[in-house]
This record gives C-alpha cells, structure tokens and sequence, in this order.
C-alpha cells in the first residue's frame, strides 16, 4: 500500500463523476471482459474509471483498462485477508475522490462497508440471483445502495430465435465494403427491450415470487450480455488471424471456448476431432488460460494423445481468451461440450459472429437466442457428434473464407445475429442505460 499511495498524486481523475471497480483479479474472464465493455462504452466524458484488483499481483488484462484510460491498482490483499478493511480504507483516504464505488467482488460487502465508513454516496454490489436474498438480509447497515443482478429474459424462446421485432431500436448494417454501421445511444435514451426492469422488487428463483425490499437498496436486473460490435463477424480480422497461425483460408477452423479444465471437457472435442477423419483440412484452436502447472500437463496429455492418432500439429492451444473476439471471426464452427452450465457470455459472441455452434443439452436452451446453437448429449459417443458437423459440413459447407458465396452468406447470418441479440437486451448496450442511471445519481 505504501508503494501505491506514492504514486497516488501523480494520477489524475478527469470526470465528473469518479467510480471505483472492484475486481478480484486481473486476468481475462467472462466478468472482466464485461465490466471493460461497460468502460469502453460509458460516456468517458461524464465519468473516469479507476480499477482496484483485491489480489497479490495483476494480470493480463491491465493494459486493456489502461489504453481506457483507467488507472489500475493492486492492493496486495483479497478480502479473506486480515489487512483488507485497513489497506482499502487507505486506498479510499488517499484518493478522497469518488462517488461510486462498484463491487465485483465474490466478498463484496466488506469493501462496502468501508466505503460507507468513508462517506462514498453510491454503493453498488454485483451478485448472481442466488446471492441477492444473502445480500439483502446482510445490508442491514445500509452498506449496499444498489444491487446489481444478473436476472432471466422474460421473453419465450421462440420469440428470441425468430428475431421479430418487439421494441424499437436501432439496427446493425452492413456497407458495401462489409464495415460495420451501428447507431447505439445510452444518454437520454429509453432502455430498449428492458426485460428485467429497474425495481425495488425481484424474482425469487424461478418461480416467480415477488419479494418486498424492506431495505432501502435499489435492486437492478440485467441480462447476461456482450458487445454485439465487438463480436460482428469481420473478414479482415478473420484472414489475419488466420494468417498469424499459419492457417490457409479454405481450412475449416473448429473453435473450443473455455479454460483448460474437466468441466470444459477439452478432451471429449479432441475425441470428436479424431472422428472427423473425413474433414483432411481442418485445425482445431482452444481459447482460454492454460497458467496453471494442472492446466500445462493436461495440454502435454492432449498433445500426446493427438500425436498418437497424427493430428497434434492440427491443434492450437492460443492461451488466454484476450482474443477472443478475432479467434470467432476467423472460426467456422464452435465446439461447446460442456459438463456445466458456465460462460454464457462467450455462447452469445460466438451467436453474434455467425459461427455455427454445437453444444452440450446440459447448458440452458434459453442460451440460443439466435437459434444457431445445435444441442448434442454428452451421453452420445463422440462420433454420434462428428456424424452431426460433417453433415452440416458437407450439406451445407459453411466455410467463411473460401469463396465469396460464403463470406456473403457469413456476413449476413453475422448481421441478423447481432440484430437478434440487440432486439432481445442481450447486448451490453441495454446494460449500460441501467447502470448509466445509477452512476448519476
């Protein structure tokens, strides 16, 4: 702390309202990368972000927040640390600058409880809809001001996967040349599609129970979203990237999401792999981090498994998800065999990319808003599955770079995507509009 605080002065904060994100460490995941849509899309004029890691070090992601302009700090203590109250409430002292203080903290009412000590006005916590009752039966000191939950889109699943328009709002499109043209306001404009509304009410499970606050916190839903600009299929990006890995434009490219681990079941995609004997040029990419000495013996594990069948130099392993974006646009078909419900966030990117995508039935049909999601059971054998992608393959040959015929029929399918996720308040747009109205307060 002591190492920070001299370089406190030498920050400066230039908006008119001053917030502090909590994170609980720096490296790339679904939460971060949503809270550095929130960044990158606020109104940077009105407000100035600062970043404060609750952890022993920083991460990959600090150069993200940074070329944001936010100023980034690691505070050399988590919140099980005895040290945490005393070195935040330092940390607070010293800048005596912000009027929010927003919490993505596992632990976050700690941290709230200091900045309440200190006299910082707004104080959010974000939480799962499970941990909402917890924190509310805990706020009994007015710590949390506003709880911000992930909450359910109300809407039927067909009305989604048809993508009929049931609230004004603006439209991506495509120009001649394939750029992107996307007219997106979050000040003193409606919430478009607001599903979950700002309430001092909320759902209790699935049930639908409505629940009086008898705190004074304000509760605010939202969707589980992306930023559909950033995920828009671009051709471009797909060639370059493409090209960075030595991959010829008329291979099709499979795409596994997720950190090294059984619950992302690496292994059942390499399985399927092996059993696309028929598909010669094809690579199979993993995205997501590979740190961990677990993590690297299991990629030796694969790589050996690989090579025993003739496949390994067809693998990439590409480490943290930072790229994630670039590795969808150049990605013809998504591999999502998972064993638990988990980054459904990534599952709506790969949506509004236009990649195919085949899943495991154990995640949440609600998941496929654009209907482009094809559900598979783990309980079938991995060539049950490939059976299914080499008659999408060969049926329907959906590859992105190869002719122009494809591109086209990408560059669409990618566009009505990302229209269908924005009709729905799937975007992080809609987002944004709720929280936007808690930081003025």
């Amino acid at each position: 702390v002591e190492k920070l605080i001299t370089n406190y002065e030498k920050e400066k904060i230039m908006g008119d309202k001053n917030i502090l994100l909590l994170l609980d460490r720096m490296e790339f995941c679904a939460l971060n990368s949503t809270v550095l849509s929130y960044v990158k899309n606020m109104d940077r004029n009105k407000f100035h972000f600062d970043i404060l890691v609750a952890a022993n070090q920083l991460g990959s992601m600090e150069k993200q927040f940074s070329n944001e302009g936010c100023n980034v700090f690691c505070l050399c203590a988590s919140t099980s640390d005895r040290k945490f109250k005393t070195k935040f409430a330092e940390f607070i002292q010293k800048r005596n600058k912000y009027d929010v203080v927003h919490s993505f903290l596992k632990n976050g009412m700690v941290a709230l409880a200091v900045a309440k000590e200190n006299e910082i006005p707004v104080r959010i916590i974000n939480c799962s809809e499970n941990d909402v009752a917890h924190n509310r039966k805990n706020n009994k000191n007015d710590e949390i001001t506003h709880i911000v939950t992930t909450g359910n889109n109300n809407q039927s699943d067909n009305t989604a996967a048809s993508g009929k328009k049931n609230a004004d709002t603006n439209e991506i499109n495509l120009d001649n040349n394939g750029s992107k043209s996307v007219n997106r306001e979050i000040s003193g404009v409606d919430h478009v599609n607001t599903n979950a509304a700002v309430t001092n009410e909320i759902d209790e499970g699935n049930e639908g129970i409505m629940v009086p606050n008898e705190n004074k916190e304000e509760i605010v839903s939202v969707n589980k979203a992306v930023d559909v600009i950033e995920y828009e299929f671009n051709l471009d990006t797909a060639k370059e990237f493409r090209s960075s890995l030595g991959i010829d434009d008329n291979q099709i490219v499979f795409l596994h999401i997720g950190n090294i681990s059984d619950q992302f079941n690496q292994k059942f995609s390499i399985e399927i792999f092996r059993e696309l004997r028929e598909v010669k040029n094809a690579c199979l990419l993993f995205i997501g981090n590979e740190d961990n000495k677990k993590e690297i013996n299991e990629i030796k594990f694969f790589k050996k498994y690989a090579s025993r069948y003739g496949f390994e130099e067809r693998l990439y392993f590409l480490g943290s998800m930072e790229n994630l974006d670039k590795a969808l646009s150049a990605s013809d078909i998504i591999l999502a065999p998972w064993k638990k419900t988990a980054l459904s966030t990534a599952l709506l990117a790969a949506q509004a990319s236009g990649a195919k995508i085949f899943a495991s039935d154990v995640l949440s049909e609600k998941i496929n808003v654009t209907d482009t999601v094809h559900f598979l059971s783990l309980k079938k054998p991995a060539r049950a599955w490939a059976c299914e992608i080499m008659n999408f393959i060969f049926n329907e040959d959906k590859r992105i770079i190869s002719t122009n015929n494809q591109i086209e029929s990408r560059r669409h399918l990618s566009e009505h995507n990302c229209n269908i996720i924005l009709r729905n308040g799937y975007d992080i747009i809609d987002n944004l509009k709720k929280i936007n109205r808690i930081y003025e307060l």
